[in-house]
């Protein structure tokens, strides 16, 4: 809906965190001639409270143009004129205290606003507050202000600059007022503070509830409630043409929660990241992604000269989770060892000696304790990689199970978590139906799946991890086909991914997640966002007749709507 005036650019995305700052309600109380001198000593005591509490706020704060705002706001109620004409009205007319404090702060304003005063002019919203202030302290109360220590948009009906400053500003990432012009001090904060603002947005207050997603495009003078993702990947593409055009401007929204496209059946996708390491999540802050679809844990540890112990690897895992915002969804992959990816602990024997089942359940304890630990209060996927049997697969959501309830029995807080496995064999791939119902969701290995579908070696496969085979797809669409069946989400990783030569083939087979290396993410992100698919009631059995990869590509071609006007690789 289109908004009053803008007052800083920039976008922004985040939960609402409602601040009502309404004036209080005042009467005129009238009093007896002998309560008088009672109710000027209770404005006088008000007073210095109030002078004392402006003081302590001055000291406490950091900002200096909060300590410049709050020597205004002493300034007007030490003036010994207004503090005169409060006194005079109580004694004159006989009315209690709150009512000749408004009304004189009131009649004070219009008289120095008569006077084309630019000062008072300014400082007139700063003056009404101050005024609704010394009521409040008059009623011993006061402005309650919201505490924000997540990422929010702060939409209110009014604030003082004093006030604004006082908050954690830092995660304040938009800001909407229903009221406010553009010469007001607090419109010259925010345009130093750079965060994105329009003011004037009528009844902001009610129409958004605390918590509601609100984007904020403050290039468009829009604002957005509960957003579709395709909406807020819009308005930050249209954000970065601005940005490069001007260097002044404020940084677009960080885009760590992506954009989703909807599918043609009504679905959305998301592109997730691949990731190896904790300087890796870094860049998500300047790419976008939906998620970690697949966090390789092993490379977490791969310099270890002794294998880490439940507590380290607890503060590592934390650390992760501490970086991205709680709603930012993490894959966590458990350790997945094999002969080119060893750390310096663990010798190739010991790594694939059976005798040493046991010592794996142990290290595979360790882990999952750690990771369940470090997940309090939030939700993550925990995926056990080359999952193949049946047996195999309830043996390791009963070890899950068991780890969860001990802790819980331990008293930890274990947060929300979704078990998956990987699908990475020929025999994980066929028995996809009946692995289904015992986990609530599939990630598709395209590398393993083809090296060990095609019976070549690691060296040969990674040569041809970036071509879809025959068999490869039959495989990869059984598994969609099973997981769609049984109601569970499968997201698709590997090199296999990035080839756009299979983008609309694996959309069509009913593909909605996929994941990626970091530096893919922008481009697949644009390709998909570009492509149409149509649906092809006969794509089962046409993937059934399938016999050459040459046969694969003229599918995917005949299965796209409008071309990208380039194929192949993303590079």
């Amino acid at each position: 809906m289109q908004e009053g005036f803008v007052i800083t650019e920039g976008v922004a995305c985040a939960p609402a965190v409602i601040f009502k700052n309404d004036p209080p309600m005042v009467n005129i109380v009238h009093i007896a001639p002998e309560d008088v001198e009672k109710e000027i000593e209770l404005y006088h005591t008000t007073l210095e409270r109030t002078h004392r509490l402006f003081l302590d706020e001055k000291n406490n704060v950091q900002s200096v143009m909060a300590k410049e705002f709050l020597d205004v706001a002493i300034l007007y109620l030490t003036d010994n004129y207004v503090k005169k004409l409060i006194e005079d009205r109580i004694r004159n007319e006989l009315c209690n205290a709150e009512s000749a404090v408004m009304r004189c702060y009131h009649d004070y304003i219009n008289e120095l606003i008569s006077l084309n005063d630019p000062f008072v002019m300014h400082n007139e919203f700063e003056i009404h507050n101050l005024a609704e202030t010394l009521i409040l302290e008059l009623r011993k109360k006061k402005v309650v202000l919201p505490e924000i220590s997540e990422d929010s948009i702060l939409v209110c009906n009014n604030i003082t600059p004093a006030q604004f400053l006082t908050m954690n500003t830092s995660h304040i990432k938009g800001i909407l007022l229903e009221d406010g012009n553009t010469q007001s001090h607090l419109a010259i904060v925010l345009r130093s503070t750079k965060i994105p603002a329009i003011f004037n947005v009528s009844n902001a207050t009610k129409l958004i509830a605390p918590g509601t997603n609100v984007l904020v495009d403050a290039y468009a003078n829009r604002v957005y409630l509960d957003p579709l993702d395709e909406l807020i990947w819009q308005a930050n593409k249209n954000a970065q043409k601005y940005h490069k055009t001007d260097s002044s401007r404020v940084d677009v929204i960080k885009p760590l929660m992506a954009q989703y496209k909807t599918s043609s059946d009504g679905e959305r996708m998301r592109i997730l990241a691949n990731i190896n390491s904790v300087s890796e999540i870094n860049k998500l802050t300047c790419l976008p992604s939906s998620g970690i679809g697949l966090f390789r844990t092993e490379f977490l540890f791969m310099n270890c000269s002794q294998e880490p112990d439940e507590e380290q690897q607890y503060l590592v895992y934390k650390k992760i989770m501490d970086m991205l915002p709680s709603n930012y969804e993490i894959t966590f992959r458990t350790f997945d060892f094999n002969a080119d990816k060893l750390p310096l602990y663990m010798s190739m024997s010991s790594a694939f000696n059976v005798d040493t089942n046991q010592h794996h359940r142990n290290t595979l304890v360790k882990q999952l304790r750690a990771i369940l630990r470090a997940s309090a209060q939030r939700q993550i996927r925990i995926m056990f990689p080359m999952v193949a049997g049946y047996e195999e697969t309830m043996e390791l959501i009963d070890l899950f199970n068991t780890v969860k309830q001990n802790l819980t029995a331990q008293g930890y807080d274990t947060g929300r978590i979704k078990t998956g496995i990987m699908i990475e064999t020929p025999a994980g791939a066929l028995m996809s139906d009946a692995l289904a119902p015992l986990v609530d969701f599939f990630s598709i290995g395209t590398n393993d799946l083809t090296q060990y579908t095609e019976a070549c070696s690691r060296e040969a496969a990674t040569h041809r991890n970036d071509e879809l085979t025959p068999a490869v797809l039959k495989l990869i669409y059984l598994t969609v086909q099973n997981a769609r069946k049984h109601r569970i989400p499968v997201c698709i990783c590997g090199e296999l991914v990035h080839n756009l030569n299979y983008l609309a083939l694996f959309i069509s087979i009913g593909l909605r997640d996929f994941s990626v290396a970091p530096f893919y993410l922008n481009k697949l992100l644009e390709k998909i966002h570009e492509l149409e698919v149509r649906i092809d009631l006969n794509l089962a059995t046409k993937i059934n007749a399938v016999r050459t990869k040459q046969e694969i590509i003229e599918l995917n071609k005949s299965l796209i709507v409008q071309n990208f006007g380039h194929s192949g690789m993303i590079d």
